[in-house]
């Protein structure tokens, strides 16, 4: 059209539009109708034929299971109720189905082989108190005949750990590190046990009792063989030593090798002779040296319990009194023998009824709160405090096992010398031993004395292995894994559930345990 010229042509409206399209094209079939029709046949044919196969092979269940179970599990292979509920998933939302009910049942099928505890799921926020039930989530099955069910990924305790204040509820705050991903100082943290500071209470000096004769180099008055009871002697006499040589101790004199010897312990598969070190007791291991008595103990002397009730001391203390007054083998008048009395040892002669005066009690069980106070408070050594001590829940006075939330496996480093990890307790030469007595400090080394061997495997060697630190590893490897089930178990022993008040909701001892009362410490 010219520039200029008026258009002849209508004006094209929606009506005019809708006349080009064919009214009854809904009845004519196009290409891709059929092929629609097509595959859906396909695909029902298809279903059809697999079902058919399903039903008529004999070996249908691996058709309808992701594969063999492990060993452990073999036994009810092909009853899939002992675990699934018909058309419910284990922990997982799919198709918006509620999990709830199948990790419930999943989880009581489980306890009744395992009776292991949770994992603080009283501290848990409501979304993953449903995955603490899900047993499946770290011990997944149907990998195979050898697969080892407890062999559990770091990604499964990451999942909780790498965020763990969005998984406590709103009540509680995490204890430990808010993010722990990998076994470094950066990224896992210190330990928290050696972080709460020395809960012991007896007073002790490893670095003096290190010490030939428990004194300093050259210093009178060191500790012989010969000054130990004859039956004692084999204890602490080292090779080559006769009775005139000084008593010179090392760590194996007082700990050995044992199982665990917590019965507060949260961890469960725990008990493995060898793992830690036994307790401390004063009949094996102090009073050899420390003889509740003040000046010893000898053939005529009557021996004193250790921790017994003060009513019980004073009766034997008065006894032994009484005793030497009717045996007539008290210190005569002018005896000037070097010898100190012995308890309720006195001097005069022996009177006819061996009347013994409450004042000469009293100055002995004196003289036995003296030997006491040597390695206790005074607060310890009460009658109250010495019957709590009987108590399953009384808090040690020298603590047995230290890391309360890992594991350390001393059978599994005896090759390890232990200055490596206790260089705190070694005497420093040209020193005088420490007046800040042990209990004043934890005498264990922290993670960057584990991290050296166990780290990645693609990490070299650190140069805090090098030269000294070498030798001191005992020639063993340097390398070990860095796993998070090295140190560490997921489920809490039933007992100890019960001791600390945190059973399962449904079970029959629970308690209610308030949010004030309980941190969260996964």
């Amino acid at each position: 059209m010219a520039a200029g010229e008026s258009s002849t042509r209508p004006r094209e409206t929606g009506k005019f539009r809708s006349q080009r399209i064919q009214i009854d094209y809904y009845r004519h079939r196009g290409g891709l109708y059929y092929f629609k029709w097509i595959l859906s046949g396909i695909a029902l044919l298809g279903s059809g034929a697999y079902a058919a196969y399903v039903l008529a092979s004999s070996s249908a269940s691996r058709h309808l299971s992701t594969g063999s179970v492990a060993q452990v599990h073999a036994s009810f292979e092909n009853d899939c109720a002992q675990c699934h509920q018909d058309y419910t998933p284990l922990g997982t939302d799919a198709f918006q189905l509620d999990p709830t009910a199948s990790l419930s049942h999943l989880e009581s099928a489980c306890q009744k082989c395992h009776k292991v505890g949770n994992h603080y799921r009283e501290v848990l926020s409501a979304d993953w108190k449903v995955v603490d039930q899900n047993c499946a989530l770290c011990h997944s099955d149907h990998k195979g005949r050898d697969f080892n069910l407890v062999a559990v990924s770091d990604a499964a305790c990451t999942q909780c750990h790498s965020q763990l204040s969005s998984v406590c509820s709103s009540n509680h705050k995490p204890r430990v590190g808010n993010q722990v991903t990998q076994f470094t100082k950066e990224k896992h943290g210190e330990f928290t046990s050696l972080m709460q500071g020395d809960r012991g209470t007896v007073k002790f000096d490893h670095a003096q009792h290190m010490l030939p004769g428990q004194v300093n180099s050259g210093e009178k008055g060191g500790f012989t063989l010969a000054m130990l009871e004859p039956s004692r002697r084999e204890q602490y006499r080292q090779p080559g030593q006769s009775d005139d040589a000084l008593v010179s101790m090392d760590c194996a004199s007082c700990h050995t090798f044992d199982g665990n010897p917590d019965p507060t312990s949260m961890l469960s598969g725990d008990e493995e002779l060898g793992r830690y070190i036994a307790p401390i007791s004063f009949e094996d291991h102090c009073s050899a040296c420390h003889s509740m008595n003040p000046n010893g103990r000898g053939d005529d002397t009557l021996p004193l319990p250790h921790a017994a009730p003060w009513a019980e001391i004073t009766l034997l203390l008065e006894a032994k009194i009484k005793g030497t007054l009717l045996t007539d083998k008290m210190r005569k008048p002018g005896d000037d023998s070097q010898q100190f009395p012995r308890p309720g040892e006195g001097y005069g002669t022996a009177p006819k009824d061996a009347f013994v005066a409450a004042s000469t009690v009293d100055a002995a069980v004196t003289l036995v709160r003296a030997q006491c106070s040597k390695c206790h408070d005074d607060a310890t050594i009460t009658d109250e405090a010495i019957a709590k001590l009987g108590a399953s829940t009384a808090e040690p006075l020298i603590p047995p096992r230290w890391f309360k939330f890992g594991l350390y496996d001393h059978a599994a480093h005896r090759k390890v010398d232990c200055r490596y990890c206790h260089e705190a307790a070694y005497p420093v030469e040209g020193t005088k031993p420490s007046e800040a007595l042990d209990q004043n400090s934890v005498m264990i080394a922290g993670i960057d004395s584990c991290t050296g061997c166990h780290r990645d495997v693609n990490e070299p060697l650190p140069s805090s292995l090098t030269g000294a630190a070498e030798k001191l590893i005992g020639g063993q490897s340097n390398w070990a894994s860095d796993s998070c089930t090295m140190c560490h178990r997921y489920h809490t022993a039933q007992s100890d559930l019960v001791h600390m008040g945190r059973m399962h909701s449904d079970s029959p001892t629970s308690e209610p345990v308030s949010s004030e009362s309980v941190e969260a410490q996964p």
